[in-house]
């Protein structure tokens, strides 16, 4: 049986999917950028770990999010755009600068907002989350409305995150979209990475750019820097690993690679070494003006994409 609970971190209201046979769920930070804000998944010795680092309290959620950026939805674009300025369609836009010390737009403008509750239910099989955001085109630099619906799904096999946007103005829009769930771990250096054939397309850290990626085998992570975004050879269902022997855990990380879906990935390591961004997006940094993986959406279409995440134990 499956059941949904509300909690609150101080005035932030989340939503937790719970598995009752298990006591395992997801929380959704439905107040603050509908964020990936915890995975609470059973181990090897059968006590529960907690898998996602999001915010604990409403402290962390006002404090440290301008840095980390949480579990939070990237739309209506991820990464970053340098000085906040791009062109499209003959027009120029200035967006504003959210990342001061590199002059960047980071992360959209979605990540902080609050969404809409629209539709939940839970049953024998599962769990359901449905969210709503209505952009009215009123943020400087993206005069484009749209509206995002948000559907969280949990049952057995996993969670399942389905993103659908439809272009509400009279204007064809530019877009992009992602996530930003951060796995958490006692040392980023006793994990092990493993994920399918793509190409590493940049590098924040110097890592060599080409269509091998070194993690094509399991890899451990030790001493391992990693701010790069990729791009997915293949179409279909991509997978992303992360086990820890430790806790006896894999995880999976699994994403539509389809053109206009989740086609790309960023992963960085941050230097605390307690975590790893996983990150499914359309398009790398800068889409805007490269127009590299950019959704041009027409009045009235819709696009939707979705990724998973799957968890279970490595003995099994």
């Amino acid at each position: 049986m499956f059941s949904i609970q509300e909690i609150k971190l101080g005035n932030f209201k989340a939503i937790r999917l719970v598995n009752e046979n298990t006591q395992e769920y997801i929380e959704i930070l439905t107040d603050f950028g509908a964020g990936i804000n915890d995975l609470v998944v059973r181990n090897s010795e059968g006590n529960m770990a907690s898998v996602i680092d999001g915010y604990r309290s409403e402290n962390e959620i006002i404090h440290d999010h301008h840095t980390a950026y949480k579990g939070c939805k990237l739309s209506p674009y991820p990464n970053r755009i340098p000085d906040g300025k791009y062109e499209f369609e003959g027009k120029s836009y200035q967006l504003g600068i959210n990342d001061l010390p590199t002059n960047n737009s980071l992360h959209a403008l979605l990540h902080n907002r609050p969404f809409e509750i629209v539709g939940q239910s839970a049953n024998e099989a599962g769990a359901m989350l449905k969210l709503r955001y209505v952009y009215k085109g009123t943020d400087l630099g993206y005069p484009f409305p749209y509206e995002l619906l948000l559907t969280y799904t949990m049952d057995g096999s996993g969670v399942k995150f389905h993103t659908q946007i439809q272009n509400t103005g009279s204007e064809t829009l530019p877009l992009g979209d992602g996530w930003h769930p951060y796995f958490q771990f006692e040392d980023l250096d006793q994990i092990d990475l493993e994920m399918g054939p793509a190409k590493r397309l940049s590098s924040n850290v110097g890592n060599t750019l080409s269509n091998e990626h070194g993690f094509e085998e399991e890899s451990s992570l030790a001493g391992k820097a990693l701010d790069d975004c990729f791009e997915v050879h293949e179409n279909g269902e991509y997978q992303v690993f992360l086990r820890d022997q430790k806790q006896g855990i894999e995880i999976e990380i699994c994403q539509e690679s389809e053109v206009g879906r989740y086609k790309y990935f960023q992963i960085y390591t941050p230097p605390s070494r307690k975590s790893i961004a996983v990150e499914p997006v359309t398009c790398p940094p800068n889409a805007f003006n490269t127009g590299h993986g950019l959704i041009k959406l027409e009045p009235k279409q819709e696009v939707s994409m979705t990724f998973g995440i799957k968890y279970k134990l490595l003995n099994n």
